[in-house]
């Protein structure tokens, strides 16, 4: 397979057709290439939906220069995210002190985006064999998927990554980064770049990994005669709100006598690998442990998984236990 080539970020003015353009472009075709082109859209959400669900979506609107623009608001902050008018642009992510992170979507055609299934922006065919899409999502986050529709795509996507000024990536211990600022009290985290996944038709499990050449956060996506395509991969990045940190069935399982046992902050905190947990962890209270211990106990007996969230400032925020 091959990969695509390396772009340098651009910061300017997005070029290119608006999302108005292109629909008054579409309106003036023939009704069945109008019904072809409503129909592989619709597909290409389908798909990319499929993989990921549709209730952590982020309601969005059409806003200038961008296919769909969301603002999230909670105890944290606000946070607003942009998806690219086409598929050249980049997405991009503010929060209410004007911070920004942007992510290139990866060397393509030039397609425009189209909003289609439960929120879903698509860029159907945008490269050989692949759809690109963009999620915003209620916890403030942007998902930037790539659709591997056959064999013939690309095994390797470049995002070109811009990131806020002075901040720097810091690996996570998970597969993914922290998006950290160096200060005299050390580093504080900003955002983050979450853990790659990548699934097949079937649902199953695709290897993935990412690793930093440059300005660019690369993708690789190893399939083989056995996977079922499409295939649908995500780096999902974040700021300004919070860390989630997951733990699947067997890890559950495996810590569940050291969660059990760990009556202070000081041992919990020993099962937080995530640098930025172990900061605020350390914090935690009696009845936060507790907490901690039961939501455990029931995922560990139930065959779940957990997930434990933190804010920015590695303050503990919730736990909960979920189907996996």
């Amino acid at each position: 397979m091959n990969t695509f080539s390396h772009r340098k970020f651009r910061t300017g003015v997005l070029a290119g057709t608006s999302l108005l353009t292109a629909v008054a472009i579409l309106s003036t075709a023939s009704p069945a290439l109008a019904e072809a082109a409503g129909t592989t859209t619709a597909k290409a959400a389908a798909v990319v939906e499929r993989a990921t669900g549709t209730r952590d979506l982020a309601l969005s609107t059409a806003a200038p220069e961008s296919a769909a623009r969301s603002v999230t608001s909670t105890e944290s902050g606000s946070v607003t995210v942009t998806a690219p008018t086409d598929s050249l642009g980049y997405v991009e992510s503010t929060t209410a002190d004007g911070t920004k992170l942007r992510l290139n979507l990866p060397e393509t055609n030039k397609v425009t985006g189209v909003k289609a299934g439960a929120g879903t922006v698509v860029y159907a065919d945008a490269a050989r064999s692949t759809d690109l899409a963009v999620q915003p999502t209620s916890d403030g986050g942007a998902r930037t998927l790539v659709t591997l529709k056959d064999d013939a795509a690309p095994d390797e996507y470049r995002f070109g990554l811009d990131l806020p000024s002075g901040t720097e990536l810091m690996e996570d211990g998970n597969g993914g980064y922290l998006i950290t600022k160096s200060g005299s009290k050390g580093a504080t985290v900003l955002g983050s770049v979450d853990a790659p996944w990548a699934k097949d038709a079937n649902g199953k499990a695709v290897p993935t990994s990412y690793r930093v050449e440059g300005d660019s956060l690369v993708q690789k996506v190893t399939t083989t005669a056995d996977t079922a395509f499409p295939v649908v991969a995500d780096p999902k990045v974040s700021i300004g709100f919070n860390i989630y940190i997951k733990y699947n069935k067997a890890e559950v399982k495996a810590l569940k006598n050291k969660v059990t046992y760990a009556d202070t902050s000081v041992a919990m905190c020993g099962l937080l690998v995530n640098p930025v947990a172990s900061v605020g962890c350390a914090l935690l209270g009696g009845a936060v442990i507790k907490k901690v211990q039961s939501v455990w106990a029931y995922a560990a007996a139930h065959g779940r998984c957990v997930e434990m969230k933190f804010t920015y400032a590695g303050i503990f925020s919730d736990i909960k236990h979920y189907k996996c």
